[in-house]
């Protein structure tokens, strides 16, 4: 029988090293991450494509003047307008084209891109219910993670894979985060920008700087940041690579997560304060090198605590069940634990009352 993989943690390695390799094992720098290779026009992804508009205007609308946006239709077939007879005619307005408002304002913006409609070429039927969907899965996400992984994808980076030049990637450049509301069930779906930074595309910055030896600039999320000379400075960095574009109108709203990076990063000794290296912490080196001492055994979570813990010590911020306070009297203690459970059994209760 083949041996299984060894730990990182395993063998004889110096901490630094062992460090570095469990780093690693947090980036995925493959295809399946969508911040490398966004699904684009899917009709099973959980994504929705704005088309014909100008990032830059759906940008300053969003962020610059914290207005929500509304969703638009494409066209739909004669049988698609025959099965939505009892829809309003008026929810299903028909992608303007380029003649219908010539000219534009004072700076030259066509009116269908100024305006707080983001056009798609989904029918009414399937854009609802893709919103819908990325609306409940958006609440579910945020309660089980405590973060956002909504984002509205500004821009896009066309790259090909240098295994294989068939395969044409779409990774997005700014990420703006976002939320999708509705006042009633029977009105629209609104887009908005959360009070949070916006960011750039972190994965994708760690896969060409690893990949190809290629930085990309740095996103400065201040007041005065604009998009398109953003696009403008990645499309320079990128320029030696034969038949990859920037394509700053591309959009899509979608699910991003940078967990898993924000954690790689977290772990760079270059990011720790000098004289307070990661790899010389007690538990680093407990984890990676020296082990831990043993201690008595841990109470079992259907152990009667009241012998263990007085009444007057369970003072907590949150409501906690018996599993619950055992673990914020363990942490109390000292110990350091790995609490295990499916969502919604109050695992980070322990985080927040100790």
């Amino acid at each position: 029988m083949a041996d299984g993989p060894v730990s990182v943690f395993q063998g004889d390695l110096p901490i630094a090293a062992k460090l570095e390799k469990a780093r690693a094992e947090l980036l995925d720098l493959s295809a399946r991450n969508r911040l490398l290779n966004v699904p684009r026009f899917s009709a099973s992804a959980k994504t929705v494509d704005v088309v014909d508009e100008r990032s830059s205007e759906v940008f300053r609308l969003l962020v610059r003047e914290s207005k929500a946006c509304t969703f638009l239709p494409g066209r739909e077939t004669a049988q698609e307008k025959a099965d939505a007879k009892a829809v309003d005619e008026a929810f299903l307005a028909e992608l303007p084209q380029p003649a219908d408002d010539e000219g534009g304002d004072e700076k030259g913006v066509a009116s269908r891109h100024s305006d707080t409609k983001l056009q798609t070429r989904m029918t009414s039927k399937g854009l609802q219910k893709r919103l819908f969907d990325l609306y409940g899965d958006a609440l579910t996400l945020e309660e089980e993670q405590g973060v956002n992984v909504l984002y509205l994808a500004l821009g896009m980076l066309k790259w090909i894979d240098p295994q294989n030049r068939e395969n044409v990637r779409h990774a997005p450049l700014v990420l703006v985060p976002v939320r999708l509301e509705r006042g009633t069930a029977g009105e629209r779906f609104r887009v908005r920008a959360r009070p949070e930074d916006l960011s750039a595309n972190l994965s994708l910055e760690a896969y060409l700087d690893r990949v190809h030896a290629l930085k990309l600039p740095e996103l400065e999320a201040d007041d005065e940041f604009e998009p398109t000379a953003y696009f403008k400075a990645v499309a320079r960095a990128v320029e030696t690579k034969d038949g990859w574009e920037v394509k700053p109108d591309d959009i899509v709203l979608g699910f991003f997560s940078f967990a898993k990076f924000l954690m790689y990063r977290d772990l760079d000794p270059a990011n720790w304060p000098q004289g307070e290296t990661i790899a010389d912490r007690p538990l680093i080196r407990s984890l990676l090198a020296d082990g831990f001492d043993g201690r008595d055994e841990l109470l079992h979570e259907d152990t009667p605590i009241d012998r263990y813990i007085a009444p007057v010590d369970m003072l907590h911020i949150v409501d906690c069940d018996s599993s619950q306070t055992l673990a914020v009297h363990d942490v109390r203690q000292g110990r350091n634990l790995v609490i295990q459970g499916p969502p919604g059994t109050g695992k980070s209760v322990p985080h927040k009352t100790s």
